[in-house]
């Protein structure tokens, strides 16, 4: 399969809202959109970079970066915040090509550190990052709504 690994642009809006919504699906949750939502259509706004993986001018994936500050590290580090491949892409490496081009973007922002956390029952998911060398922390993730 061909296909590219960019930054996504303002005319991938519609596409990404798609493959946000089956991300949510695979992790078991609905994805809730509200007006929020419409920020995707003036992604320069965003505090965060987008990459998508496009095949045959068709979104099949993507990744959400977002540059953050550690108290408790007193530096820097990059949030990687979504990573999805659709079923038809997984397995095909593409994943591992994601994981170096966030290598590369915290390269070249002079960023050390990539966190990040997955479902404890996405198995394939922390099998993959294991791969890559990474370590994990046990912590609960929490949600409030206020």
């Amino acid at each position: 399969m061909e296909y590219c690994i960019r930054v996504a642009q303002v005319k991938d809006h519609e596409f990404l809202l798609l493959l946000m919504k089956d991300h949510a699906h695979f992790e078991g949750h609905e994805l809730v959109l509200s007006k929020q939502h419409q920020q995707l259509g003036s992604l320069e706004s965003l505090p965060l970079t987008i990459f998508v993986v496009e095949s045959n001018n068709k979104l099949m994936g993507y990744m959400s970066v977002i540059k953050q500050f550690s108290t408790w590290d007193m530096d820097w580090y990059l949030y990687l915040d979504c990573l999805y491949l659709n079923e038809e892409t997984r397995g095909q490496g593409i994943g591992m090509e994601l994981m170096q081009k966030i290598k590369l973007f915290s390269q070249e922002n002079n960023i050390n550190t990539i966190q990040w956390q997955t479902p404890k029952d996405n198995l394939s998911a922390i099998k993959f990052y294991q791969k890559l060398g990474a370590i994990n922390k046990e912590k609960y993730r929490f949600f409030w709504s206020v």
